[in-house]
């Protein structure tokens, strides 16, 4: 049930630069992260509450069916690319302070799961009662982020962050009001349908409408490609909020709120706003609309009954707003067990997804991440992390769904996160990331400490073993 960005596996593995996308309380102990322009994060997501290809198409033939058995009272369907252009950390002292230029495409959908039932049933499952089809929302757009953050460690338990960000939208489609009922009469089946909808858009378009205002069709005009990469009247504005807090020796808390803004669309505005009501003499129980002219006929008489109001106002669009909350407890020397907690509202609603996770740093260069979460109304998505940290040099790539990127049809999440940044600055040892911050270089950084307890531990080990 997500919209944007599924990085469970990714929320811990502070020691990527990155990762302060999610927390912008994370810092790294380098003077200087860079992000290799357009390589220094990208992420790919796609997302459905309700099925696989293969749930419904697996046969070779559309399984209605399993279609119906498997929606719920409310769906999603999105895909995103993140793609970011410029990214950049400094730290001085216990600050730490990030800039970043991204391009976000996000595409969600969402449907009620009554719709589909009665698309496949028809009205006999609704007789004497309303049925009700509120979610069938879309929220689409294509935005470029200017982000600036700055983050502090407060004492040697607690380092709090904040980041805001400047958005301007390019393309849009958001739907304002969705409400839609269907009521059947038990003794006459005659139907009652009522709805409220409205739909906005900032887009190329033009929406053409007959003399009695019945629309009549969409036209696409030309697309100006260099007018919509550049276009920066579709301002916005949103804020990012984090935290990490050492509970005690062994456990790091974390939690943080991203993107709670908005984006008005002003360039190329339509507003459909489509209400009233229609009553329609059913054909009796047993029709349940298996004909394709009953529907076709019930379609058009439908449309032509509401009022349809065409306008070119501006309008907000507001972000999906994300709660992380998150724990590492250090198990042992080397290994860490931690705990992710995702929840998006969307649209006034509640989406939450859980990650169980192992962290482990090998060699001090290599560190992975190796997850099990539940996403999307399924336990099947085992997810792994890699990050390597050479001289100067750091790659990493993340995914949620291992078993997804193998089985692509067998998934209903496929997502992959990967990028490359120069190190610069980074001390070699404790007492030069002193100099930078008077809490790093210590068990008692409250950054990574689970990270720094776990080699001091290590190497203790290591000595005592020799003697």
């Amino acid at each position: 049930m997500l919209f944007s960005q599924q990085n469970n596996t990714f929320y811990l593995m502070h020691n990527v630069p990155q990762s302060n996308l999610l927390n912008p309380a994370v810092q790294i102990d380098c003077k200087w992260f860079v992000g290799i322009p357009a390589l220094t994060s990208t992420q790919l997501n796609y997302s459905n509450t309700a099925f696989s290809f293969n749930d419904i198409l697996g046969s070779g033939n559309l399984d209605i069916d399993a279609l119906n058995n498997n929606v719920h009272r409310a769906d999603l369907l999105a895909t995103e690319l993140h793609l970011d252009l410029i990214s950049l950390g400094y730290r001085y002292h216990e600050y730490y302070i990030t800039f970043n230029i991204a391009e976000k495409v996000n595409m969600a959908f969402t449907y009620p799961g009554d719709l589909v039932g009665m698309a496949w049933q028809g009205n006999a499952q609704f007789i004497g009662e309303t049925a009700n089809f509120n979610n069938l929302r879309t929220n689409t757009s294509y935005y470029r982020e200017y982000a600036i953050g700055v983050s502090k460690v407060f004492d040697q338990y607690s380092t709090y962050g904040i980041r805001a960000k400047l958005l301007f939208g390019k393309l849009g489609i958001y739907s304002g009001k969705s409400e839609m009922s269907l009521y059947t009469d038990p003794t006459t089946y005659d139907l009652q349908f009522e709805a409220d909808i409205t739909l906005n858009s900032s887009a190329p378009i033009t929406v053409n409408q007959n003399a009695e205002g019945v629309i009549t069709g969409i036209t696409a005009q030309e697309v100006d490609i260099m007018g919509t990469l550049f276009n920066s009247d579709n301002k916005g504005f949103a804020i990012d909020l984090g935290g990490i807090y050492k509970y005690d020796e062994n456990i790091i808390l974390s939690a943080s709120i991203l993107d709670l803004g908005f984006i008005r669309w002003k360039t190329t505005p339509n507003n459909i706003h489509m209400q009233g009501s229609f009553d329609y003499a059913g054909t009796g129980l047993g029709s349940d609309f298996n004909s394709n002219g009953y529907i076709l006929d019930l379609r058009d008489s439908i449309f032509n009954a509401f009022t349809q109001d065409v306008t070119q106002d501006s309008y907000y669009s507001w972000l999906p707003m994300q709660i992380y909350l998150g724990g590492m407890y250090q198990y042992m020397p080397k290994l860490g067990i931690g705990a992710v907690s995702r929840n998006v509202i969307y649209r006034n609603k509640l989406h939450s997804s859980f990650t169980l996770s192992a962290n482990t740093t090998l060699w001090n260069k290599f560190s992975a991440a190796l997850s099990w979460s539940y996403l999307n109304n399924t336990y099947k998505n085992v997810g792994l992390g890699l990050a390597w940290h050479g001289r100067g040099l750091q790659l990493h790539m993340v995914t949620d769904n291992l078993l997804g990127i193998f089985k692509p049809f067998d998934a209903r999440n496929l997502n992959l996160r990967f990028g490359f940044s120069l190190l610069l600055g980074c001390p070699r040892n404790k007492k030069d990331a002193a100099k930078q911050n008077k809490y790093s270089g210590s068990p008692e950084n409250a950054n990574c400490s689970w990270f720094e307890k776990m080699e001091e531990k290590y190497q203790k080990k290591k000595k005592a073993l020799k003697k």
